[in-house]
């Protein structure tokens, strides 16, 4: 069985290192159907083969989970004014602790995450929303400056896992040509939470106080934790050597016994061109191209079974350590993951300035906002931020699959860079059109604008730059993503706990001078990417090979 799985493990390494990472066919020769990009598996098992519905309800608990995450971060920034006033935290002690958060948040992750590539995707998340559930009780209950910081510390540590975890699970259910669409669900789930919580913060804080939005994040995050054990499924999938075979459609290593159903996709994929030497075109069905139908001679997982409290790793060829380090060594390694982490990692930045300089800015003279008005100032760049989603996911998926087709039906990631430019310049353009009139005392409706076009920028940039290290580097996805949310993350750190030094240093019209040039000149980076990415991604195969043969997973025999 060992010499099985390790002749699998090499065969699907080799095969890795035959193409540019990423690079795959997604049209057939007639141009007719898209050539379905992974290749799902005969079981009905695999969560590529799922149903619609099924896969829509998994989609929909991640995103709750998303949202309440981000909302449990982002929900107090209104109430600092009452906090300040009530426990006598300084605005400085506020922003340092909003800090906090966000350097927890590329913590969480490397704490997180290996156990969810090597236990499942399922368990992460059950344990992490009962953590959210207990921070948003002790955020309702702070006293002090210790607990303002532990709340935030920990707060940070389990959203974290939405920044990774949940692009594993897209990765795990759908194809290269729905991926934007989804990352696009998250990004918006992220905004929701992000800007739309502090709007009904600041009429809850109205209302009822300002402890009971924690409350309400109590309540709905508690609710989640009930729920999950029942509905949310594994998507972590172990490619079957019985039933199936791997996603890869070329000849498997001599002595393996994958059986006759690998011989038949040998013969099917001669047109496709996935990977040398030439196969045969795949059955045309009336959706999609794909190499082999469900054999529905396989029974289908029990409910009791589709709920298993954690999914082992069979085969595994890496103790559990080595996701702890690796990231790091990926995240410098693979140009395109790194330039996936900048893009990404501003994009957080950005939310974080403008939910600091909200807060600290317009309570005083001369905007004078009550906690709903700053609440109120989330909706321009939430509004900006949907919009960008829509450009950045099923916009860019429409497009990539068009331009496949101009392609010859080959799909080479660099083509999502294409759209690129409009939310790479909004971004910039945003932050000096909200920085420069909040600094000079203009009306507040020429911010929003400035802030609607932040808002449209990280939705933009955040789906394109997610969706990119998808589709280049899927079989090391979880450790990139890891590397990724660490760096973002860090960006994010770094600005926030900076802002008010700089604001003293520099001034506000400065600072965001400095902001919109340094902003530009990271959105620039994708005309090399652009450019040269592919060139890149072949100098990177033999490396990628090596990544991917480590963490290559297959079920015993």
């Amino acid at each position: 069985m060992k010499d099985v799985e390790g002749q699998t493990a090499d065969y699907v390494a080799e095969h890795t290192a035959q193409l540019p990472p990423g690079t795959v066919r997604l049209e057939d020769r007639a141009g007719t159907h898209i050539v379905l990009s992974p290749q799902p598996t005969s079981d009905p098992n695999d969560p590529l083969n799922w149903s619609t519905a099924r896969k829509s309800m998994q989609m929909f608990l991640i995103s709750m989970y998303t949202l309440l995450a981000f909302a449990v971060i982002c929900v107090g920034t209104p109430l600092w004014a009452n906090m300040k006033e009530e426990l006598g935290f300084s605005y400085n002690l506020l922003n340092n602790s909003y800090g906090v958060a966000a350097g927890t948040l590329g913590l969480g992750c490397n704490i997180f995450v290996p156990f969810a590539l090597r236990y499942g995707r399922r368990p992460v998340y059950i344990i992490t929303t009962f953590i959210l559930v207990a921070v948003s009780i002790y955020s309702a209950k702070i006293e002090n400056t210790a607990d303002l910081m532990i709340v935030n510390a920990l707060g940070g540590l389990a959203a974290a896992v939405n920044e990774t975890i949940y692009q594993m699970t897209v990765s795990d259910l759908f194809f290269v040509h729905q991926r934007g669409t989804m990352n696009g669900i998250y990004v918006l789930m992220l905004l929701v939470g992000g800007y739309l919580s502090p709007v009904a913060s600041g009429y809850i804080n109205a209302m009822q106080g300002w402890r009971w939005p924690f409350w309400y994040c109590a309540i709905f995050t508690g609710i989640l934790s009930i729920v999950f054990p029942f509905l949310l499924e594994e998507t972590k999938y172990q490619i079957p050597v019985i039933h199936g075979l791997p996603r890869t459609s070329v000849s498997p290593p001599a002595g393996s016994n994958f059986g006759e159903k690998t011989r038949v996709v040998e013969s099917t994929f001669h047109q496709a061109e996935l990977a040398p030497p030439h196969t045969t075109e795949p059955e045309i069905n009336s959706e999609a191209c794909r190499a082999v139908s469900i054999d529905h001679s396989i029974p289908m997982k029990t409910y009791w079974e589709r709920l298993a409290v954690y999914t082992p790793s069979f085969g595994t060829r890496t103790s559990l350590w080595y996701h702890f380090y690796q990231p790091f060594v990926i995240l410098f390694t693979f140009p395109a993951i790194l330039f996936a982490a900048v893009q990404y990692g501003f994009t957080l930045a950005a939310i974080s300035i403008l939910s600091v300089v909200q807060a600290d800015v317009f309570p005083s003279e001369p905007y004078n906002f009550s906690s709903i008005g700053i609440g109120n100032l989330s909706l321009p760049p939430l509004i900006g931020g949907i919009l960008g989603t829509i450009f950045g996911g099923p916009l860019v998926d429409y497009y990539i699959v068009w331009y496949t087709k101009r392609n010859g039906g080959i799909y080479e990631p660099e083509m999502r860079l294409h759209l690129f430019f409009l939310p790479g310049v909004l971004l910039p353009a945003g932050l000096l059109l909200f920085g420069l009139t909040t600094a000079q005392c203009m009306p507040w409706m020429i911010t929003c604008i400035g802030a609607a076009f932040i808002g449209f920028g990280i939705g933009g940039i955040s789906d394109i730059a997610i969706t990119y290290i998808q589709d280049s580097y899927k079989e090391i996805l979880g450790d990139a993503l890891v590397g990724v949310a660490f760096l973002r993350n860090a960006m994010a750190t770094i600005l926030v706990f900076t802002i008010s030094p700089m604001i003293a240093g520099m001034g506000l019209y400065n600072m965001f001078v400095f902001l919109g040039v340094l902003s530009l000149g990271i959105s620039a980076t994708y005309i090399p990417m652009m450019i040269w990415g592919k060139a890149m991604r072949i100098r990177c195969a033999a490396k990628y090979s090596e990544f991917a043969k480590t963490q290559y997973e297959c079920r015993p025999l």
